[in-house]
């Protein structure tokens, strides 16, 4: 079952990947939201109970945020990602 549009304004998700027979166990964290001046798509991974790496990414406008957002969703979720509750 593919999602083609997961996103479709300021929101966030969590993604794991747990698969113990291949040793993974991994975390994709994605989140839209407002910044001061342009909208920020937050991205955070990494393996489970590792230090995680962060990256940002600045839009002019919500609309290309959601689509890179989307395109980054379909990619983990093609991979074997799956999505889980935030706490």
């Amino acid at each position: 079952m593919s999602v083609t549009s997961r996103f479709t304004g300021y929101c966030r998700c969590q993604l794991v990947l747990i698969d113990p027979a291949l040793n993974r166990r991994r975390i994709y964290f994605l989140e839209i939201c407002q910044g001061l001046f342009h909208v920020v798509l937050f991205r955070a991974w990494g393996r489970i109970g590792y230090r995680v790496r962060c990256k940002e990414e600045w839009y002019p406008k919500i609309e290309d945020a959601v689509k890179e957002a989307n395109r980054l969703y379909r990619e983990k979720t093609r991979k074997g990602y799956r999505e889980t509750t935030l706490k």
